[in-house]
């Protein structure tokens, strides 16, 4: 008996498949996001910095829709960027797109390094998957 659900959108499947872990988990209605990065299905890095950003959130909008929730449900947010000074602005920029008031709680972290070079964030998050 496992006390979770794996929630693997079809997209997403290399994640389980090849890298062993699940792009997120549900327990009740609460959804946990494993960090995604600007990769594209085949795990191809996205380059150009905006664009990668974009695939990233778009990557957790796909696990978000998977579980039933959207991002109004989206109540924490923890990012990792390789060059967090220079990058947080437009960061910002490409989140406003997605995330709108009221704000979850959020953490910007500086990161040494990802899981490939050339990755600049990768971005986990929290969730309530609403009821029916």
């Amino acid at each position: 008996m496992t006390l979770f659900d794996p929630v693997v959108p079809k997209d997403l499947d290399v994640l389980r498949s090849q890298r062993g872990y699940s792009p997120g988990v549900r327990t009740g209605n609460m959804l946990f996001v494993s960090g995604m990065l600007g990769r594209r299905s085949d795990l191809s890095i996205v380059e150009e910095p905006e664009a990668q950003l974009v695939q990233m959130f778009d990557n957790l909008g796909l696990v978000l829709k998977e579980a039933g929730a959207d991002w109004n449900g989206v109540v924490e947010m923890t990012a990792f960027l390789t060059e967090l000074q220079r990058d947080y602005a437009l960061f910002m920029q490409v989140r406003d797109r997605y995330i709108h008031e009221p704000y979850p709680a959020m953490t910007m972290i500086g990161a040494a390094e990802l899981a490939q070079p050339g990755l600049i964030c990768e971005l986990k998050a929290v969730a309530v998957v609403p009821d029916g």
